[in-house]
This record gives structure tokens, sequence and C-alpha cells, in this order.
């Protein structure tokens, strides 16, 4: 699918034609599905969340929202994965009181969280607050990160969306890896 078609479509969305939000789905869903995997690499066993179940929660969330304002295929992946990461943390906290374990709800953050390569498992909700402390330091490298392990998009496309340079956000993304590495092992050694 081109970006032209996308960003056509999601015009159609916005302008309410129905038929335009049926077609939508099956364009992106693939690409949907392969976010939302990422996303919830190392689950834990217990997890009852899945990929297909958080596309469609995050694909009605988004298309819900009474403003649907897509500028481009990248905003709207940028947009997808926020709404995947609020189900996520939703479910998360749902979970959490169901069961009332600190031990539910995580995910692998793998670029963010983990030093040298490795994967470890991170609490969604723990990651949702350390991602709300970040923003009211620094809102743009916030969602720097949103873009970046949640929208999957590369240097280059966030570079674009932000209308920041590549090099200025290359540092922004080592600052907000240390400020959530620093955050996340704070929260799992208390």
């Amino acid at each position: 699918m081109t970006s032209e078609r996308l960003t056509l479509l999601l015009h159609q969305v916005r302008t309410g034609q129905c038929l335009a939000t049926e077609e939508l789905l099956p364009l992106v869903y693939e690409e949907l599905r392969q976010l939302a995997r990422g996303m919830m690499q190392g689950q834990s066993g217990g997890h009852t969340l899945q990929p297909t179940a958080l596309v469609h929660e995050a694909y009605a969330k988004l298309l819900g929202s009474a403003v649907l304002s897509v500028e481009s295929r990248a905003h709207f992946f940028a947009l997808a994965a926020l709404a995947m990461r609020q189900v996520l943390a939703n479910h998360a906290r749902a979970k959490r009181a169901e069961k009332r374990s600190v031990e539910g709800g995580r995910i692998t953050l793998a670029e963010v969280a983990a030093a040298g390569g490795e994967q470890r498992e991170v609490d969604v909700l723990g990651l949702d607050d350390a991602l709300t402390k970040l923003a009211s330091l620094d809102a743009r490298q916030a969602k720097l990160v949103e873009l970046r392990f949640f929208g999957g998009l590369t240097m280059e496309e966030t570079a674009g969306l932000m209308n920041v340079s590549v090099p200025t956000l290359e540092r922004e993304w080592r600052a907000a890896k240390a400020f959530l590495r620093a955050e996340l092992g704070r929260g799992m050694a208390g």
C-alpha cells in the first residue's frame, strides 16, 4: 500500500466516509499486527491479551476518537502505537487490580530498558509512568520514544514527523533511553 493511498483513505475517514473505514483496516492490518507482536514480545506466560485483540482494540480506539487528524502514513502508525500503548497499560491496570499482583502486565522493552542488547521484561505500568514523567520533563523526548519504540518508526521518519534534525534526535534518543533505564531500574529495585 502506498503512503498516498493511506493518506487519501485517512482523509476520507476524517470526513465521515464509512466505506473508507471498512477499506482501511484490511490495508493496514498486517503492519498493525507486526507492531502489536513487537510490543508484546516477551510477555509473561499468563498474559491474556493477544496481538490480534490489541490491534482491534487500538484500531477501535483510534477511529473512535472525536478528531482523527492524520497527516501521513508515519503519523497514522505513530497514533496507532500510542493507542496500543494505552490499551496495554489499561489492560495491565485491570489485570493488576483483578489479581492484586505486582507481576501482571509485563512487556519486553529491549531497545529502551536493556543494556548491551539483552532483553528484559518491564512492567507496562512502570513504563507508562516513566514515559509520563519524561513527558513532564521533556515532551519532545517522550514523543520520540513513543514514535520510535511504540510506533516502530525509523529515526529519519521520526525526524520528518517531528520536524527536527536526525542528529538532534539521536542525541535526545540517547538521553531518553538513559532516563528510562534509570526510572525503570529504580522501579525494579524498589
